[in-house]
C-alpha cells in the first residue's frame, strides 16, 4: 500500500502511570511513542501530570524524535503521562488540533488522546451548541474533549461520564484521558474497531502500567502484556489500582481486518492474535493452488507490510525470498515519487520472474508505478499477489475507503465484474494477478475472525467466492 493508497485516520495512543512520585515517565513515553511511530508520523506530543496537579504538554509537526528531542523532554516531569502520534486528517488537521489535546476551563483539565473516527460530529456539535459550547474547528479530538468536559459539569463521576460516551459518540475509537490529579482513563469504544491493550512491569519497588495501541509498545519497555481493553470498556488507572467498567456488547463489528494485514507492527499481538502470524499464514495460504511454469522465479515483497506475507508464501512454495526492493526510511511523506521511496535492486530483479507480494491494492496507482520500475530494470515477468481479499466496499471509519470511486476493485467491478482480475491485472500491468480468498483471510486469522470486521470486503466475499453466508455472519 503506497503513501497515495494509505488509510489516513489510523493513530497511536501511549500512556505510563509509575507508583513513584519522583520518578519522570518522558523518557518511557518517548520510547512506547518510537515504536508506533509507524502508526503516524505527522505530528506527535505529550502530556504529563506534575506532582502538584498541573498538566504539562508539547506538541509538534513531525517525528518523534524530532519534536520530542532531548531538549523538550528535559522540561517535562511527572509520573504519569499520556503521549500520541498521528498520520493527519481527520484527526490531526492542524498544529492546533495536535495531541495530545490539552482543555483547561476553570472545573477542569485534562488532556485527550484520540485513535479514531467520530461518524456522528454534526449531531454532536449541536448538542454542544444547545447547550451553549462552540466548537472553533472541524477536529474530532476537539470535539471529544468539548464533550467531556460539558458532561463532567454536570456530575463529579468521571467514570460515569466516560461510560456514557458510548452511547453519545458513534464511530470506532480508543481514547486516552489524563486529569490533573494524575488519574488516567483508556476506553475502546463497543465495536473495538480500534486497537488497545494494557500492561505492567515492575522495577526495583516501583511499579508501571502501560497503555498502548500496540502491544509492540509494552515490549519496548520490557512490560508483559495483561489484557487488551476490550470492546466497550473503560479502565482507570490509578498510582497502585485500577478500576474497570465493561459495557455489554452486541452486534459488535470488531477490530478492522486492515490491524492484521496492513496498520499494526508485526510483532504486535491484538486481541490474542500474533499479527505476524496472521500475515504469515496469508502468504501461506495464497501459495496453495498457484502452480507457475516459471524459468527463474522469486518471491519479492512490497516493504514492509508485504514481507512476512511474502515468507510465507515462498516457505509454502518452496520459492526462493528475494529482498528486491529497497525502501529509503528517511523519506516517510515527503516525497509522492514512489522511487524516491522504493529503489529496485537491479542484481536480483534483472532476469527474474517475479513474485510481487504486497498487502493490499486501493486504487493502484503506486502498484502499477512499481510494476513499471520492475520491468525497466529487466524482470522476465511479474506475478502479483495480495495478501488481502479486494477492498470492494466504502467503509466511512477510513478516509481514503470512505469515497468508492477511489477503489479500483469497486470502479473495476461497476464496469465489468465479469472479467474482475484481468481488468485490474491490465490496469497495473501484471502478468497474473491473485487475491487472497475469504476463506483463506479466515483460516489466517482462526477463532478471532467472528470478532473482526470485513465490511470494506463483504461485497467481494459474498459474490466472488460464491459463500452462502449471512450477511451478518460476515460482518461479526
Amino acid at each position: 500500500m503506497s503513501s497515495r493508497d494509505k488509510v489516513r485516520d489510523y493513530c497511536g495512543v501511549f500512556g505510563v502511570i509509575s507508583s513513584d512520585f519522583s520518578f519522570s515517565v518522558a523518557g518511557m513515553i518517548y520510547s512506547g511513542l518510537m515504536a508506533l511511530q509507524h502508526r503516524g508520523q505527522i505530528f506527535s506530543g505529550i502530556s504529563m501530570s506534575d506532582c502538584h496537579g498541573n498538566i504539562i504538554s508539547h506538541t509538534g509537526k513531525g517525528l518523534v524524535s524530532k519534536v520530542l528531542n532531548p531538549k523538550h523532554l528535559r522540561g517535562f516531569s511527572g509520573n504519569v503521562g499520556i503521549g500520541h502520534v498521528c498520520y493527519g486528517r481527520p484527526n490531526c488537521e492542524s498544529l492546533e488540533s495536535a495531541q495530545p489535546y490539552y482543555y483547561k476551563t476553570h472545573n477542569n483539565e485534562f488532556s485527550v488522546a484520540l485513535n479514531g473516527t467520530i461518524t456522528n460530529r454534526e449531531q454532536l456539535v449541536q448538542k454542544l451548541n444547545n447547550m451553549g459550547r462552540f466548537i472553533s474547528g472541524n477536529s474530532s479530538i476537539e470535539l471529544i474533549a468539548t464533550l467531556i468536559d460539558a458532561l463532567i459539569v454536570l456530575t463529579d463521576d468521571r467514570f460515569g461520564v466516560l461510560k456514557n460516551l458510548f452511547n453519545v459518540v458513534k464511530g470506532a475509537y480508543s481514547l486516552l484521558i489524563i486529569f490533573s490529579d494524575g488519574t488516567v482513563y483508556a476506553l475502546r469504544d463497543p465495536s473495538g474497531c480500534k486497537p488497545l491493550c494494557y500492561g505492567q512491569f515492575k522495577n526495583d519497588d516501583k511499579k508501571f502500567y502501560i497503555i498502548s495501541s500496540e502491544s509492540c509498545a509494552l515490549d519496548v519497555l520490557g512490560g508483559k502484556l495483561i489484557d487488551d481493553i476490550h470492546p466497550g470498556q473503560v479502565i482507570e488507572f490509578r498510582l497502585d489500582s485500577l478500576q474497570q467498567f465493561q459495557e455489554k456488547i452486541s452486534n459488535q463489528n470488531g477490530v478492522c481486518l486492515f490491524e492484521y494485514i496492513y496498520f499494526a507492527r508485526p510483532d504486535s499481538i491484538i486481541d490474542g492474535i500474533s499479527v505476524a502470524q496472521v500475515r504469515y499464514k496469508l502468504g501461506e495460504n495464497l501459495a496453495l493452488d498457484d502452480d507457475m511454469n516459471l524459468s527463474n522465479p522469486i518471491v519479492v515483497p512490497v516493504p514492509d507490510s508485504g514481507r512476512s506475507a511474502a515468507m510465507g508464501y515462498s516457505w509454502k512454495s518452496k520459492i526462493l525470498y528475494q529482498e528486491g526492493l529497497m525502501k529509503n526510511r528517511y523519506m516517510w511523506k515527503l516525497s509522492s515519487q514512489t522511487r524516491n521511496k522504493l529503489n529496485p535492486i537491479k542484481s536480483v530483479i534483472t532476469g527474474s520472474d517475479i513474485i510481487l507480494i504486497d498487502d493490499s491494492i486501493v486504487s493502484g496507482n503506486t502498484l502499477k508505478e512499481i510494476i513499471y520500475m520492475l520491468r525497466k530494470e529487466g524482470a522476465n515477468s511479474i506475478h502479483v499477489r495480495i495478501s488481502c481479499p479486494p477492498i470492494i466496499k466504502n467503509c466511512n471509519l477510513n478516509d481514503v475507503f470512505a469515497t468508492r470511486t477511489l477503489l479500483i476493485a469497486h470502479d473495476t467491478k461497476e464496469k465489468n465484474y465479469d472479467n474482475f482480475d484481468e481488468e485490474m491485472r491490465k490496469f497495473i500491468d501484471a502478468d497474473s494477478l491473485k487475491f487472497q480468498t475469504y476463506d483463506g483471510l479466515i483460516n489466517a486469522v482462526g477463532n478471532a475472525s467472528k470478532g473482526m470486521c470485513k465490511t470494506c470486503i463483504r461485497e467481494f466475499c459474498l459474490i466472488d467466492e460464491n459463500i452462502e453466508r449471512d450477511a451478518k455472519e460476515l460482518i461479526n
